[in-house]
């Protein structure tokens, strides 16, 4: 289960510098210089400074398992590169692991005696009733988790029945890159214990915050994964952007405040990273979430006013 917290929380970070101290908000960055012609395959993005360039991969997640995209190129981008950027990762230590589980077990249950579901608001438990019927799951699979956990499995139990996936594009492009000698590295790698202890030490009320969020997570991707994965393959990036569901679990996550402090670490990090790169000659590839790089206050408006050159792809 912390596994599962950890992916969460990693699919949260920012994958490139956004705002100082919150997401952006959520209108979509005016429009960059368009390429001349488009090309087969998702969008990419072309940021240049001198002798330096960037491509960027903007990507939509969760992606449906066997999705079909040309990655003809993005081949033919990741060749010749320095390196290809992965976005942060956010990880539980199995020393931590363990030690958590021998002195803090019992915060990943609900009080002896008590059961999830009966714990639930009444709105709240119909909601979540209808949820995991709907992936066929029954009471037991969440019989005494504490909300938090409850929160975080039903989400991927969602994923898993409607055979979505967090894995790519990030296997693929990993493949390609080893095929060209490029080597690959995340943008960070952050510990995702302290998030995970805040969270189960959530007073009821806000644990059970936890349950609405997955829940409301889950409806946006129900309407929203597949066509933004479609659009995505097809680098139409008008209908990425109309299908975007910004990552789950965001208002659950932000009641920690190790994950505030996490997420600072990582925008200096990530500014600190594209800094380098657009100082040095040469070609970088990055993976970005489309939220972080064209939301408000994203990465494109805030290197568009550092003077970088941004070429985006044809509408």
């Amino acid at each position: 289960m912390r596994a599962l917290v950890a992916a969460t929380i990693l699919s949260l970070l920012p994958l490139a510098a956004q705002a100082d101290d919150a997401p952006p908000p959520a209108g979509w960055t005016e429009e960059v210089v368009v390429a001349a012609a488009s090309s087969p395959g998702p969008a990419l993005w072309h940021l240049t400074k001198g002798e330096a360039e960037i491509w960027i991969l903007a990507t939509v997640e969760p992606l449906p398992e066997g999705l079909k995209w040309d990655a003809t190129r993005l081949g033919d981008v990741i060749n010749g590169a320095r390196e290809v950027l992965l976005p942060p990762q956010a990880s539980v230590g199995l020393f931590g692991g363990l030690w958590f589980y021998l002195t803090d077990g019992e915060l990943l249950r609900m009080p002896k005696g008590q059961s999830l579901e009966a714990s639930l608001p009444a709105d709240l438990r119909s909601r979540f009733v209808a949820a995991r019927q709907a992936i066929h799951q029954d009471a037991g699979r969440y019989g005494d988790d504490a909300p938090v956990i409850a929160a975080f499995k039903l989400q991927s139990d969602f994923n898993d029945f409607n055979k979505l996936s967090a894995r790519e594009p990030e296997q693929t492009i990993e493949h390609i890159a080893r095929a060209h000698g490029v080597r690959v590295h995340r943008l960070g790698d952050y510990d995702a214990m302290p998030m995970l202890r805040e969270l189960l030490k959530l007073q009821p009320e806000a644990a059970a915050a936890c349950i609405a969020d997955a829940l409301d997570g889950i409806a946006g991707s129900a309407a929203h994964a597949r066509p933004a994965a479609d659009a995505w393959a097809d680098g139409e990036v008008k209908l990425m952007e109309a299908n975007y569901v910004p990552p789950a679990m965001t208002a659950c996550l932000g009641q920690a405040k190790s994950f505030g402090k996490t997420y600072q670490r990582s925008v200096a990090d990530a500014t600190a990273i594209i800094d380098k790169a657009l100082a040095t000659p040469g070609k970088t590839v990055m993976v970005l979430d489309l939220g972080s790089l064209l939301r408000n206050s994203g990465v494109v408006d805030k290197l568009r006013a550092e003077g970088v050159r941004i070429e985006g792809p044809a509408q």
